[in-house]
């Protein structure tokens, strides 16, 4: 465990330690307390039995709640439907509104304010500077990686893809208990080999992002590099290699994609759902579509109020070459999908040909909703706008969308379709920003042979440390309180719920407090809010269209003081409400803008 400004403690709903094993569950299904070591600290120890499974954590980037086949997508995905028949499908799985806190949460267990990453790149509320503790934008704080207690209990321990948590030494997958790492460290990038930013950084390398190999960097990739297929033959071979020894493995696989620009290489894959996308491409047709399919899944009320959110253009004041700029994003994003299917197919496919598939435990998630912003939210610094340009080539050609040298965007429309009935998109705290899929097989698989094991309970991406933790039998000793539970009772079917059903949340200003089906929301009104508190009911109105606050002012009061109690024990600066409404002009054109071609 490393210390590296001082922890903030942390109390309080789903912020305590609580590691139950389903031996204890079985027989005290109402819950266990935190064991305490004699200095005080939080420790928590699994005990396991037989085998000690395989880890894979599979995650997407900016894919929305209706992208994948089991949950009414588009996109072919043969083999995440497999898994999911092997295993359990969540309808309520949630993680934080932005990638980086997603990750610093699910590599260190903490609560992404505790550990630098309350905000990202110099993103912060109005008002907090990135010098505030737990706003830096990169791994700070007390925390003990994943990986590191992984290694302690003798695995294995891989990570390939993105990274975004900082590349500072004590911050690297390998600081961080990683024996092999393909790693790629900023946020995002062309997926093709020439490795080309958002926008310019002011120091080296200015144009490139940094890549990484086993501590090394990485100069030059080949030139049929691709991101999705790169990163899954490096997790290949480490898993390979591995099998010399007789060692578990943890293995992290970060894809990039579907993370803007969107790239991929296969033209004729392209071509099949630009197919689909110029016969149908209302995205209101889209959206009620993808709504139907999930009714048909018993996923959701086929009469669920929604909304849109209020920068989406009118579909019939649209010029013919705009609804084809729409029709050509969406071709390209469901290519990239169907492609890093087949990737993960690969992996499945060589787990089940060493014998390892049934004792691996697989997870595939996402790290936020789909993403809305168009190409010009990396352009606020002067320049950044000729650079792109400049760098991008053949930005403004739809027919070149996926090609290197493309900077395709999906499109705030086409991201609400992704997040479906669930209102907006990345970088909100609504349930369209948070509300991710999330495919678990559970070592065995399901032994119910009828198909996925629907999850509807409150679950989050802070819950899957403990929860890998307990299945690989690793001993935590923590100073600070876990963010999560284990969803190892869950995952066993000796438990319908993880933890309690609280949750609180900030970022940018905007705040979230859930208690049951009560969630208590701030957002500016440029971002889908009221300006000030409103209050959603998500068993009666899972779209968030009803503010309920004047009917129920005792409950919102409630979850106001509970958010208030969750901020000071987090070190999460509260931004005053007139500040982030006098910001959100600024940010909504950056956020919510469409960058249509000529």
């Amino acid at each position: 465990m490393r210390n590296l400004t001082g922890g903030r403690f942390s109390t309080g709903s789903r912020l305590r330690v609580a590691l139950c094993t389903s031996a204890v569950l079985t027989v005290a299904a109402a819950g266990c307390a935190s064991p305490v070591s004699s200095d005080g600290q939080a420790t928590l120890h699994a005990t396991q039995s037989g085998d000690r499974p395989n880890v894979l954590m599979i995650m997407l980037d900016d894919l929305g709640y209706t992208d994948l086949g089991p949950y009414g997508g588009d996109a072919a995905t043969p083999n995440i439907d497999a898994l999911a028949q092997d295993g359990l499908q969540f309808s309520n799985f949630h993680a934080y509104p932005v990638c980086a806190p997603t990750r610093a949460a699910l590599m260190t267990g903490q609560d992404p304010h505790r550990v630098g990453l309350g905000s990202m790149e110099g993103f912060t509320a109005p008002g907090v500077s990135t010098t505030t503790p737990g706003y830096q934008g990169t791994l700070d704080g007390d925390f003990t990686g994943i990986a590191e207690i992984l290694a302690d209990a003798d695995y294995s321990t891989y990570q390939a893809g993105k990274w975004h948590l900082g590349a500072a030494p004590e911050q690297t997958p390998r600081a961080l208990g990683f024996e092999q790492n393909f790693t790629m460290y900023d946020g995002a990038a062309s997926h093709y080999a020439d490795k080309l930013r958002h926008a310019p950084r002011e120091v080296e390398p200015v144009d490139t992002v940094l890549y990484e190999r086993n501590g090394q960097p990485v100069e030059e990739l080949p030139d049929d590099f691709y991101s999705t297929h790169a990163y899954t033959d490096e997790m290949l071979r480490m898993i390979e290699e591995g099998r010399e020894s007789d060692r578990p493995f943890f293995g992290y696989l970060a894809y990039t994609a579907v993370h803007d620009p969107l790239h991929v290489p296969d033209a004729g894959l392209i071509d099949q759902y630009l197919d689909l996308y110029l016969e149908n491409n209302d995205y209101n047709k889209l959206r009620a579509e993808r709504i139907g399919r999930l009714a048909d899944k018993g996923l959701i009320d086929p009469d669920i109020a929604t909304r849109w959110p209020v920068q989406t253009p009118d579909w019939d004041a649209l010029s013919p070459q705009q609804k084809r700029d729409l029709a050509y994003r969406m071709a390209v994003y469901a290519a990239m999908i169907d492609d890093v299917d087949r990737q993960i197919g690969r992996l499945t496919d060589h787990l089940k040909e060493t014998g390892e598939y049934d004792n691996t435990l697989i997870v595939v998630t996402s790290d936020n909703g789909a993403a809305s912003a168009s190409r010009v939210v990396y352009t606020a610094k002067p320049g950044s706008g000729e650079w792109q340009d400049e760098h991008y080539p053949l930005v403004g050609d739809v027919e070149s969308y996926g090609l290197p040298g493309s900077y395709p965007t999906l499109g705030l429309p086409n991201a609400q379709v992704s997040s479906g009935p669930y209102f907006h998109t990345k970088t909100t705290v609504f349930e369209g920003g948070t509300r991710v899929p999330a495919i678990v097989k559970t070592p065995g698989g399901n032994d119910e042979g009828e198909g996925p094991r629907v999850v509807d309970a409150f679950t989050h991406i802070v819950d899957l440390y403990p929860t890998v933790a307990e299945y690989a039998g690793a001993e935590i000793n923590s100073a600070d309180p876990l963010a999560g539970d284990s969803a190892k009772p869950l995952f066993d079917g000796v438990s319908d719920q993880v933890g309690t059903d609280e949750f609180g949340m900030e970022l940018f200003g905007h705040r979230v407090y859930r208690e049951g089906d009560w969630k208590l929301v701030y957002a500016p009104v440029l971002a889908g809010g009221s300006g000030t508190y409103a209050l959603y009911n998500l068993d009666s109105d899972p779209g968030e269209t009803r503010d309920l606050i004047d009917t129920h002012p005792d409950i919102a009061q409630r979850l106001a003081e509970k958010w208030e109690q969750f901020a000071a024990e987090n070190g999460v600066v509260p931004a005053p409400f007139d500040v982030v409404e006098a910001s959100a002009p600024r940010i909504a054109a950056l956020m919510y803008s469409i960058d249509w071609t000529e």
